[in-house]
């Protein structure tokens, strides 16, 4: 509906309508996902974490790569148990140093190795597997001082949601990597 009325006030051309829809459907489709995730972090009372969660994990998915779902109903509930799972595992932890260290060591390497893990939907071609995998490991490597600096800071909170966004990255592309 909203592409027709783009159409008939004549915001867009008629031969774009699908191009549209397309990206007006997946726009609704990531505020959805937004907002149950900070629905998520609201039960949990864990907002602030959920917000940081997503802003460390998305844009470095959109480089790394990794598992998908075929239809956007099972990618809807996937991410909705993930995030809960995620934000239950950052709440429940008993995290130590040794413990921060080790997982985010673990993930860390996975990623290191395996990024970017490409998908039936996209695949790469190979300047684009070179320069997903360098740009990848430059988030990597930013995110790892990141994380570092807010562990010696004492910021443990912040530098948890860093590890278990690297950590949901690993586990993402190794399912990826099995899926393929």
């Amino acid at each position: 509906r909203i592409t027709d009325w783009f159409i008939r006030n004549e915001v867009i051309p008629l031969e774009d309508k699908e191009l549209y829809t397309y990206g007006l459907k997946q726009g609704a489709l990531m505020v959805l996902n937004i907002g149950t995730t900070i629905i998520i972090g609201i039960i949990l009372k864990m907002v602030w974490q959920s917000i940081l969660l997503m802003i460390v994990y998305i844009p470095f998915r959109t480089y790394a790569g990794g598992y998908h779902a075929r239809t956007q109903f099972r990618c809807y509930i996937l991410s909705v148990g993930i995030m809960s799972a995620t934000l239950l595992a950052m709440k429940l932890i008993p995290w130590t140093n040794f413990i921060c260290l080790i997982v985010t060591l673990c993930g860390g390497s996975i990623i290191f190795l395996l990024a970017p893990v490409e998908d039936s939907n996209k695949p790469l071609d190979q300047k684009e597997i070179v320069l997903y995998r360098k740009k990848t490991r430059i988030i990597l490597s930013i995110l790892l001082m990141v994380n570092l600096l807010f562990w010696i800071l004492g910021q443990k909170q912040i530098s948890i949601c860093i590890t278990m966004a690297i950590v949901l990255l690993a586990v993402m592309l190794v399912l990826g990597k099995i899926n393929r």
